[in-house]
């Protein structure tokens, strides 16, 4: 036997007009709203709009010579960090190549360690770094995102290693 439905869910029309079908949809679709507030909120803390899980990336080349940390969302005027490590031979120079749209989206605020040279490379820039003894070599961007969109970037070295990736500023 069905129960009776409680009298609080029926349409009313004393002291005020009520239409609880209506009603019930509005309570489904403030439960939505709720749900999916929650999830953004989720997705934000994880990093979907700055620095977080979701935001971090390595990137690596297929020979292991070239690797590359970096953020996939960045915010307009927002400072991040760009580690690009190498791999050469011990206590040598390292030439690495950095291309693409990296300039046009981002400021290079500081660059460490200070190369041994450097010189414009098209729309990019070539740096040499000395490797330790081990043969390797990291260089450390500070940037700050200039721009709004996605901004691709590849990284090579002058025996044809190279990679991709690339970054979303949100305006």
């Amino acid at each position: 036997m069905k129960e009776p439905v409680h009298r609080d869910l029926h349409s009313r029309n004393y002291p005020v007009d009520e239409d609880m079908v209506l009603q019930r949809k509005v309570w489904c679709f403030e439960r939505l709203g709720w749900y999916g507030l929650v999830g953004l909120i989720g997705l934000t803390l994880a990093g979907l709009f700055s620095k977080g899980p979701l935001s971090y990336a390595e990137a690596y080349s297929a020979d292991g010579q070239l690797r590359v940390e970096y953020q996939r969302f960045l915010r307009n005027g927002s400072s991040d960090k760009l580690i690009v490590h190498l791999q050469g031979k011990p206590r040598e120079p390292v030439e690495v190549e950095i291309s693409g749209e990296l300039l046009r989206g981002f400021e290079i605020e500081t660059l460490q360690p200070q190369p041994l040279k450097a010189s414009a490379a098209g729309e990019g820039v070539k740096l040499w770094v000395l490797s330790d003894k081990a043969g390797q070599a990291s260089v450390h961007l500070s940037v700050r995102s200039d721009g709004v969109g996605s901004f691709a970037t590849r990284v090579s070295l002058p025996n044809g290693t190279s990679l991709g990736f690339s970054q979303f500023i949100y305006p």
